[in-house]
């Protein structure tokens, strides 16, 4: 009987409940769930406010351009003007700037670069860049020497983790667009653990890679280097170190091996005298406190010798039975071999040829030529008859259109000695000839400003 009475008492209770609450009404929340909804509707609202402030913190696309420009110019003494900025944090923060340009006699031009920062180290007032991409940019090197020594003074609050460029045009000193792409991986030091450049226009793969290999017991960076160009491949190893004050050292070696010179150089829209397959090996060395620095100062030696080489546009023997008259075709040479020096300068690369030797059936030439600043200066001599005969020669002026001078009285001095008197005759009358039509030999170069 009293389990009939508690059963009805807990009846009349549910009834009088479910007559006091409204319709459609929920159940109210135990106290457990009663605290999350009012942590969570916090959150919410804290949310709302740390959005709220952020759009009144952060810039419009407007203003972050302006920001762009001041900040630049503060940095580099160089003014910048930009198209557009857009920056955006879902997904992922990123900034990305359209068609910006310095304002110089030959601009720096960019169509798009995107910066994907961290958040957090901007509260440190540090900048640390996940990625940097660039696509699509026009570099002349006339405008790269305002820049000089800046790299270093903006440089200690950046922490650059990759850079990769597409579409990158380059305009040497000598006026010859040449169009890059590559990718460049640093460590937290700033030290670059990948280097990889490459030719993205050419039939033949053209391409530099150089990868970090470990610490040499100097404390050296030790660098495998890779290079694909031309059909031919050169192997070798570089060596960067920096001293405790911070200048960098730059040691290194290379082997090239068959790279056919005319298809190089015109994978960088140069056009060569000579073709053939070379080899041989390269030495480099740079020093400098960045790596600008170290790019301007490279210098390289290379001892080459090129097989199956030919001279282009110039026949020798035509040439010389002619006395210059004709020299149309090509020249076929049993041997080339010579020492190639370059060295990055102010005015653009320095490449100086020693130690030059041709032969070509029963001509022998020698000589030594120095490229720079769009000019050529050469001179040598071709040898016959076992050196019985020498023609001396000068090349000199712009490379485009240089002048060419050759002893053309030595020949026909020999041939006239060698009518009057064979054998002492040809060497006297090739003597006498060659004083009188001797070509002037090249003015020094002249001295970089």
């Amino acid at each position: 009987m009293h389990a009939t009475i508690g059963r009805g008492m807990r009846l009349q209770t549910t009834l009088c409940r479910s007559r006091t609450m409204a319709p459609g009404a929920h159940p109210p929340m135990k106290p457990a769930h009663r605290r999350w909804a009012v942590a969570a509707a916090s959150l919410a609202a804290l949310l709302a406010a740390a959005c709220l402030a952020l759009l009144a913190l952060v810039p419009s696309d407007e203003e972050l351009a302006r920001r762009v420009e001041a900040e630049f110019e503060a940095r580099m003494g160089q003014k910048l003007v930009v198209g557009a900025v857009q920056w955006r944090l879902l997904g992922g923060a990123s900034v990305e700037v359209r068609d910006a340009q310095t304002v110089q006699p030959e601009p720096i031009k960019v169509r798009r670069v995107v910066i994907h920062p961290e958040l957090l180290p901007l509260l440190r007032r540090q900048l640390v860049i996940n990625r940097l991409e660039v696509d699509g940019a026009e570099v002349p090197r006339s405008a790269l020497a305002a820049y000089r020594g800046k790299e270093r003074a903006s440089g200690g609050s950046l922490l650059l983790r990759k850079l990769s460029f597409n579409d990158v045009t380059y305009t040497s000193f000598s006026g010859i667009p040449v169009v890059y792409a590559g990718e460049l991986d640093f460590d937290d030091d700033r030290t670059p653990q990948r280097v990889q450049i490459r030719r993205p226009d050419v039939e033949q793969t053209t391409s530099l890679e150089a990868k970090r290999d470990g610490t040499a017991e100097g404390g050296a960076h030790i660098y495998q280097l890779q290079v694909q160009a031309a059909g031919g491949s050169a192997e070798g190893q570089a060596r960067l170190l920096t001293t405790p004050e911070g200048r960098m050292s730059l040691q290194g070696e290379l082997a090239p091996r068959n790279v056919e010179v005319e298809s190089l150089l015109k994978a960088f829209n140069r056009r060569s005298p000579i073709s053939g397959f070379a080899s041989g090996q390269t030495e480099l060395r740079a020093d400098g406190e960045s790596y600008a620095e170290l790019f301007r100062s490279l210098h390289t030696r290379s001892v080459v010798e090129v097989e199956r080489a030919k001279i282009l546009r110039f026949n020798m023997e035509k040439a010389v039975k002619s006395l210059g008259e004709d020299r149309t075709g090509e020249t076929a040479l049993e041997r080339l071999t010579g020492v190639v020096d370059t060295q990055n300068t102010a005015q653009g690369m320095k490449t100086e040829f020693t130690q030059v030797k041709a032969v070509s059936g029963p001509y022998t030439a020698y000589g030594e030529a120095t490229l720079y600043r769009r000019q050529i200066n050469a001179e040598g001599k071709v040898e016959t008859g076992g050196g019985v005969v020498e023609v001396p020669f000068t090349v000199k002026g712009p490379t485009r259109q240089p002048e060419f001078g050759i002893a053309w009285g030595a020949i026909a001095g020999a041939v006239a000695g060698t009518a009057v008197l064979p054998g002492i005759g040809t060497v006297l009358g090739a003597k006498i000839g060659g004083a009188l039509s001797a070509p002037t030999k090249p003015q020094a170069e002249p001295k970089a400003p």
